[in-house]
């Protein structure tokens, strides 16, 4: 026999008996699976504690070692075919950064987001000061490149909560929730 009313543990609606997710807020309404303090668990699940400079390090050194072989080294030695200047170097760098931050939440024991942000910041400037040493044929103006190192640091922080939701993942369900 059905219930007449079922009562949401989300959000308090009262829901018809027959009724398999709660009309006001969408949540599941099977009896005994939702428990408030779980919601609430998950929803703290990506949020960072505290911060930690050792990180913000780790993924600056990520970031420059990256920029220096897609940047330097590898111009260096397909000098013919390879020459990251300009809007090309920027955008390389944009994608390096965003690696950079998926590495840095892959290995990182913590939630870690600003940290990988902060490194790519700080990697930035060595990279858009070398990105205007070298811009011989692709002239773009100092600005453009500022412009583009803060959208690399904006990218980074999306490849940092890739990599922490990959190390989730891996972690299993039960430190899902921690």
């Amino acid at each position: 026999m059905a219930a007449k009313e079922i009562v949401c543990a989300i959000c308090g609606f009262k829901n018809p008996g027959t009724a398999a997710r709660c009309v006001s807020c969408g949540a599941r309404l099977d009896a005994g699976t939702i428990d408030p303090l779980d919601e609430e668990a998950q929803g703290r699940r990506y949020q960072q504690h505290a911060f930690t400079w050792k990180w913000a390090f780790v993924a600056f050194g990520i970031n420059v070692v990256l920029q220096a072989i897609v940047l330097v080294l590898l111009p260096a030695v397909l000098s013919d075919v390879y020459d990251p200047q300009g809007t090309p170097g920027m955008l390389l760098s944009a994608a390096i950064w965003f690696v950079g931050g998926i590495i840095t939440g892959l290995l990182s024991p913590g939630r870690t987001f600003y940290e990988p942000a902060v490194g790519a910041f700080m990697a930035s400037i060595p990279t858009v000061a070398w990105l205007i040493h070298i811009d011989e044929l692709y002239d773009i103006p100092a600005p453009l490149y500022v412009i583009g190192g803060l959208v690399g640091v904006m990218v980074t922080l999306f490849g940092a909560l890739l990599g922490e939701r990959i190390q989730m993942g891996m972690r299993g369900p039960a430190a899902r929730t921690r």
